[in-house]
């Protein structure tokens, strides 16, 4: 099978980093810092810096906003330094970051999963180099370089010089092209394998009534956000629909070029899609794939490209349609092979520390502490005894599913240094998965042929 397309993705920094580099894509914060006594891990005076998190609107109105919350002050408190939080919108980040750059007001420790937005940061002169730093100052992530050397590699620029910090990640498929089973069967239809077919069974999901209401009211596939990403992804191109996150870029005999052909294809596509009638004529304006998501979960849409962690989507749309057989499928072959979706990288690159940082010593002690046991386990499961209790093999039991998702699930983006592989990863290692998540553990292992 071929690579995914993502895996072509370049900063603007360096090719070398080109295989290594996958993304995985008005908000200012105002956090009282804890002040006075050093609470936390490190000794001496205690340093105050800031910190961006995005903000993805996830946070409950009890919990507070995404700056100020449980565990932000749960940060403060146990903790090397006092931080304050800088939030940015999650898919206008980027614009949000800018503003922040161009008034000298940008955080200390800039989290971005964006690799191209990194290396344009970079080319700036808008980054600290971290070899020194870390040389002279880190424990927790100098051990993590030794233990994972390829997080080096993958953060050195074209100067030679470490700029960027991340995590070792599992690998695997990050987006699935999920289609509506029981719509196939129900229209005596086919999995699609070719791009005709796919729109064959589009125009079907949109025309015959799958779902038996009786009226006009289903989309046959998406076209925004992950699923534009993926109809790109099946022609072999990392072009993506919307904002600045373009990858128009295909390894060819070792050279990194540009390819029109496939972008032209691929969007050639999308507008057979359009002119068909089978996707939401407004898919240009959701650029998160909020509206894509609501039809899917409410049963009015066939095909739709999501994350593979999303259970909760899923979990909904059993709810309103219990007759719901969601599976996976290959992606369709075109005249330029078989793909597949984006997938993870073993290392994903997501820290930078500001060239304008005034203590940097401090920004490397706050890295050091999101890299630690204590916080990546507190980040992931919450507090012992509140949130999670301990089996005898060390992984997490959930006390209160319902209550983890009020009190922890939206502080997620705070664990963007959290190594996301080990025992207490994934929902196969999870304990007394829900039935959602059994559902969902049995998606990932069907088999989907791809030659």
């Amino acid at each position: 099978m071929h690579n995914s397309p993502r895996l072509r993705k370049t900063t603007a920094a360096s090719a070398a980093s080109l295989l290594l580099a996958i993304a995985v894509t008005g908000c200012g914060g105002n956090n009282a810092a804890t002040q006075g006594t050093d609470k936390g891990e490190g000794s001496g005076k205690r340093g105050s810096i800031t910190v961006s998190l995005y903000d993805r609107g996830s946070v409950p109105a009890e919990e507070g906003t995404m700056s100020d919350n449980r565990w932000t002050k749960w940060v403060n408190e146990n903790g090397p330094v006092n931080v304050k939080y800088v939030t940015v919108p999650r898919f206008e980040s980027l614009q949000k970051f800018n503003v922040l750059f161009a008034s000298k007001s940008a955080p200390d420790l800039i989290f971005e999963f964006d690799t191209a937005y990194q290396g344009q940061l970079y080319n700036q002169k808008q980054l600290l180099p971290l070899d020194d730093l870390i040389a002279g100052s880190s424990t927790e992530y100098k051990a993590m370089l030794e233990k994972y050397p390829a997080l080096r590699k993958a953060g050195t620029m074209a100067d030679g010089k470490l700029y960027t910090v991340g995590r070792p990640i599992q690998f695997g498929p990050q987006h699935y092209l999920f289609i509506r089973n029981d719509w196939l069967k129900k229209l005596n239809l086919e999995v699609p394998t070719t791009p005709e077919e796919l729109l064959k069974v589009a125009k079907a999901f949109t025309e015959q009534d799958p779902d038996g209401n009786g009226k006009a009211d289903t989309y046959g596939t998406g076209l925004s956000f992950v699923a534009g990403i993926i109809l790109n992804n099946m022609f072999g191109t990392g072009f993506t629909l919307f904002g600045e996150d373009q990858y128009p870029w295909v390894l060819e005999n070792d050279q990194v070029v540009h390819d029109w052909d496939r972008i032209k294809a691929a969007v050639s596509f999308q507008k057979a899609l359009y002119a068909a009638g089978v996707v939401d004529k407004d898919f240009v304006t959701d650029k998160n794939g909020e509206k894509q998501k609501q039809d899917w979960i409410s049963g009015k849409l066939g095909i739709y490209g999501g994350n593979g962690a999303d259970v909760s989507t899923y979990e909904t749309l059993k709810k309103n349609s219990p007759e719901a057989e969601v599976i996976p499928i290959a992606l369709p072959t075109t005249e330029f092979g078989q793909f597949s979706p984006t997938l993870t990288s073993p290392i994903q690159m997501t820290g930078m520390v500001n060239a304008a940082a005034k203590d940097p010593e401090s920004v490397m002690k706050m890295i050091d502490f999101m890299v630690t046991e204590k916080y990546t386990t507190t980040i992931q499961n919450g507090i012992e005894g509140v949130h999670y209790k301990k089996t005898a093999d060390g992984r997490a039991e959930v006390i209160d599913p319902e209550k983890n998702k009020k009190e922890l699930e939206y502080n997620r983006d705070m664990g963007m240094l959290t190594p996301l592989i080990g025992k207490n990863y994934g929902l196969k290692n999870k304990v007394n998965p829900t039935p959602a998540e059994q559902d969902f553990i049995a998606i990932y292992e069907r088999p989907r042929s791809c030659t």
